[in-house]
């Protein structure tokens, strides 16, 4: 992508118009999500879920819901706070703040897989993590999550161009990266990171959002950056993909990803990445259970 197209495609994004809750809550949530457990103020949290209404209410219904087989429904947000777990609050208010940036009419994909996606790339970077000495947990769940922003970039200023690329996708069996390559001259990764960069999210979370495709390209973070590479293909490869049959071939032991992750963490040497890919089924049904919670819509095939 050429400089220009770069400046371009970043003057673009900055003219998407996005809720209120985007600035108000979304930058003091990351911040939240980057600190130690025992530095997380339980009023703080309170406060941000209670600037926004809908997102008050996303996270009462979520505490009620039957995933978290609570005896009693909570009926204010500190209850729902307290029940969850902050935490977990923290993860469904940056759901909540992403999905309204984005009106649901400008879609061009099926909101519940999108999330489905985004929410199992999530839990299976914090479960990659915690398998590492030194890694943060929050921060590789929240990458995992936002790696993808920049298809919703994409429905919002490049509808026609980007529905060409989900239409070759799909109709070749091909990664969605690769059909926005030929049919747009750019990715995702180019217009999340862009997005990324005006909300000013945390250089980490950018360069995972930049180079989850090609962790090569990544100068810095590049532990994070591999997370997330390997958490989405895991993802795609145990159908928590994008609605469709990708054709792939995927070797997780060669990948760059993999072994970047090795050199720099000994303990993943005896890891049998095979069980642990299969483990993942087991995950499947709470990914989709808190889509529903969050989103409504029911579980997407394929």
């Amino acid at each position: 992508m050429s400089s220009s197209a770069t400046i371009d495609l970043q003057e673009r994004v900055k003219r998407i118009e996005v809720t209120p809750s985007i600035p108000t809550i979304l930058l003091p949530l990351m911040e939240l999500l980057t600190a130690a457990p025992e530095d997380v103020d339980l009023e703080e949290v309170v406060r941000l879920v209670s600037l926004d209404s809908t997102i008050s209410a996303q996270c009462l219904r979520v505490a009620s819901s039957p995933l978290f087989g609570l005896s009693q429904a909570p009926n204010s947000v500190n209850a729902a706070v307290v029940a969850l777990g902050i935490k977990r609050v923290e993860s469904i208010l940056l759901t909540c703040c992403i999905g309204q940036a984005f009106p649901v009419k400008n879609w061009l994909m099926e909101p519940g897989i999108f999330w489905g996606h985004s929410l199992g790339t999530a839990m299976v970077c914090r479960r990659f993590s915690g398998m590492l000495a030194n890694s943060d947990g929050e921060k590789s769940y929240a990458a995992g999550l936002l790696h993808d922003i920049g298809f919703l970039v994409n429905c919002l200023i490049f509808p026609a161009e980007f529905g060409k690329a989900a239409d070759l996708a799909r109709q070749e069996g091909m990664s969605m990266e690769q059909a926005e390559l030929a049919t747009m001259g750019f990715t995702h990764c180019e217009s999340g990171k862009a997005l990324a960069q005006q909300w000013r999210l945390g250089d980490d979370v950018i360069a995972a959002i930049a180079h989850h495709h090609h962790t090569e390209r990544a100068e810095s973070a590049k532990s994070l950056v591999a997370i997330v590479h390997l958490s989405d293909l895991l993802c795609r490869m145990r159908g928590l993909g994008y609605g469709y049959n990708e054709r792939m071939k995927v070797d997780m032991i060669s990948d760059p990803a993999w072994k970047i992750l090795v050199e720099e963490h000994e303990e993943l040497a005896d890891l049998d990445l095979v069980r642990f890919t299969f483990e993942l089924d087991e995950a499947v049904d709470e990914i989709f259970e808190l889509v529903k919670a969050v989103f409504g819509g029911h579980r997407p095939s394929g």
